[in-house]
């Protein structure tokens, strides 16, 4: 009887492949955010590392390009212990983070509970994630990093269905379109977005490789009801973004003969952004639900062929500084704690009144 030859798979662990949390595990996080984009189920974006928070330092920060949301990741190379959940805590209170995530090898099981209990009084479009690490190794092979998820918020992957009936009008065809688009913009460019959560919003962006510029699809209403495919800068101060749009710019022959059409290019003058961008032929509605599949079709083969064409020339050009405003809340004016209350009550009280 034939019998498969199946090889066994084994843990390796983790300081043989970084030997430091500072100094190896938190630079190869930041530089290779698919790890987190995957489980989570997020397109993020490196904001910055190891960024002051009063007393502390907040690992890595990063900016889901779906929602727009800053996601900060405390990442520890051990068992969790209560120093790294109330920094966790300290420092998305302070960086006004909508979702805070604790990446540790092993969970303590009072952890495991208390983000948890953090998950079930956050309001909707908060929470707290609990992410196992592991390495992975067959035999001989190359060690490979993985992710398994231990605690999420409540209902994650049906957030904002649940939602749905307290949406607007407009703002349920939003959520209805991207709902339809998704699926087939996954399937007409596997692994460009690793998004899987629709948004009531008007515009959705996916990455583009850079930081600071998005691939963007969005309705609009610059003359009359519109829907766009555009490159979006916005990843430094005006000045560097205006300068990345004229470096941009000056391929623009080469570019339109890669998309086969002139674009429209606007350095949105007297904002911060600028965009270069292709409209739909028509005019439209979302609430057009009849025209959703034209609508549909044409933005994901536009924006394929956007991709394609900027890809090379963003590759030539070089990095923007990445987003040096990053806004710390500042709580000096308040008490260290407030009457009665025990530091790390403090922390809770003071996280609960950012979230509402």
């Amino acid at each position: 009887m034939w019998v498969p030859d199946i090889a066994a798979l084994e843990k390796v662990p983790i300081r043989d492949v970084w030997p430091d949390e500072a100094k190896d595990l938190t630079p190869w996080l930041a530089e290779n955010p698919l790890l987190l984009s995957d489980e989570l189920g997020m397109n993020l974006e490196l904001e910055g590392k190891e960024m002051a928070v009063g007393p502390y330092s907040a690992d890595l920060i990063f900016r889901d390009l779906g929602s727009d949301y800053r996601v900060l990741v405390e990442n520890m190379i051990a068992e969790t212990d209560h120093d790294h959940v109330g920094k966790l805590i300290t420092c998305g209170a302070g960086l006004d983070a909508h979702f805070v995530v604790l990446l540790a090898e092993r969970f303590r099981p009072e952890h495991r509970t208390a983000l948890t209990w953090l998950n079930t009084i956050s309001d909707d479009g908060f929470g707290f994630f609990g992410l196992a690490l592991e390495i992975l190794r067959i035999e001989d092979s190359r060690p490979v990093p993985s992710l398994r998820t231990v605690v999420q918020p409540d209902d994650w992957h049906r957030t904002v269905k649940s939602a749905k009936n307290h949406l607007s009008e407009t703002d349920q065809s939003y959520f209805g379109f991207w709902s339809e688009f998704l699926p087939d913009f996954h399937k007409a460019h596997p692994g460009w977005s690793r998004s899987t959560k629709d948004q009531p919003v008007s515009w959705a962006r996916f990455p583009s490789g850079r930081s600071g510029i998005g691939v963007n699809a969005a309705f609009c209403r610059p003359d009359e009801y519109r829907l766009r495919a555009e490159i979006y800068i916005d990843g430094g101060d005006a000045q560097s973004n205006l300068n990345l749009f004229n470096e941009l710019r000056a391929g623009k022959r080469r570019i339109e003969d890669e998309i086969g059409e002139e674009l429209d290019w606007d350095s949105l003058e007297g904002k911060r952004a600028a965009r270069i961008s292709l409209y739909f032929t028509r005019s439209i509605r979302v609430s057009e639900r009849d025209r959703w599949p034209e609508a549909r079709e044409w933005l994901i083969e536009t924006l394929g062929r956007m991709r394609q064409a900027f890809d090379p020339v963003l590759a030539e050009l070089p990095e923007l500084d990445r987003h040096p405003g990053i806004q710390v809340l500042n709580h000096a004016a308040r008490p260290a704690t407030l009457p009665n209350q025990k530091p790390t009550q403090h922390i809770y009280t003071m996280l609960c009144r950012n979230h509402r």
